[in-house]
């Protein structure tokens, strides 16, 4: 973790960063997020919904994102210390397992 890099905290306490990878990640995928760390940091902080991963030792976190058809995906890796925002992306469907 580098000493500028944004960071929060998740309902849980634990800390999270949106570190290089995340940066890097997202830059070849997804680069209309790259700049919104506040915007996904935000929604690991406060989400309106999470669910495990399929991969042990990683989350999701939702916010309802833009209107209330499009959510916002943040995946973070809870297996490194700190842990980290693996990706981010809008999604148009309802989270898994969510119940209006």
């Amino acid at each position: 973790m580098a000493e500028n890099d944004p960071s929060t905290t998740d309902p849980d306490g634990r800390l999270v960063v949106f570190d290089a990878g995340t940066r890097l990640h997202l830059s070849l995928g997804r680069p209309e997020l790259v700049d919104e760390h506040e915007l996904i940091l935000g929604t690991v902080a406060h989400p309106d919904y999470r669910v495990d991963d399929a991969i042990p030792g990683r989350e999701h976190f939702y916010r309802r994102h833009v209107d209330p058809r499009r959510w916002l995906r943040v995946v973070v890796d809870f297996n490194d210390e700190p842990a980290w925002v693996v990706t981010a992306l809008v999604q148009e469907n309802p989270p898994r397992g969510w119940k209006s």
